[in-house]
């Protein structure tokens, strides 16, 4: 198996990177988040996972182990295959995916753009085989998830959609769930 590359980045696309290791280009599906992060002639180092089907060898990759270590493990819940699985470490930080898993709150996905039922799938299925890395990624700040998932349920019940609520809540700093529905309004009222 190929469990990491290092190379210079001869070609960027739209879900990956083309890393040429010494004249043999491989191409490496990325997660979305990661992309901006590269550019064509950086040098680059990545963790990978290869990808065997009958009819292909897919290496996906990322900058950090515990992106792989994570997209590997959903490669284990029913439903999700690589593709999936790369789309869902697209939108959610290994953190995120421990929290879900210590608390048992698909909730904390969902608000990040995951499926319901993918969610749920993703937190009953990882609940022991997750053990050791929602251990790694260290204790979870419960009351903060807890408060973004009031407040995109809070800007649902007034009508936004689910992207809305969540694109408007980016970055929107606040201790209470009033506070950060307010700046949430404010952003939402001058689209």
């Amino acid at each position: 198996m190929i469990s990491s590359i290092k190379g210079s980045i001869i070609n960027k696309g739209k879900s990956g990177v083309t890393v040429d290791v010494q004249g043999v280009g491989f191409l490496v599906f990325l997660p979305a988040n990661e992309l901006p992060k590269l550019a064509v002639g950086q040098e680059v180092f990545l963790h990978t996972y290869l990808s065997v089907k009958e009819d292909a060898l897919d290496l996906y990759g990322s900058l950090e182990k515990g992106v792989i270590d994570w997209f590997r493990l959903l490669l284990n819940v029913k439903g999700i295959g690589p593709k999936s699985s790369l789309a869902v470490m697209s939108i959610v930080k290994p953190k995120d995916l421990s929290a879900a898993i210590q608390t048992g709150k698909s909730d904390i996905l969902i608000a990040l753009g995951v499926g319901k039922k993918t969610a749920e799938r993703i937190v009953l299925e990882l609940k022991t085989k997750a053990l050791e890395l929602s251990a790694a990624s260290g204790p979870v700040d419960h009351p903060a998830l807890a408060l973004e998932s009031e407040a995109l349920s809070a800007l649902e019940s007034l009508g936004y959609s689910r992207d809305q609520a969540r694109e408007a809540l980016r970055g929107i700093e606040g201790g209470d769930v009033g506070s950060k529905v307010r700046g949430a309004l404010r952003i939402l009222g001058r689209r």
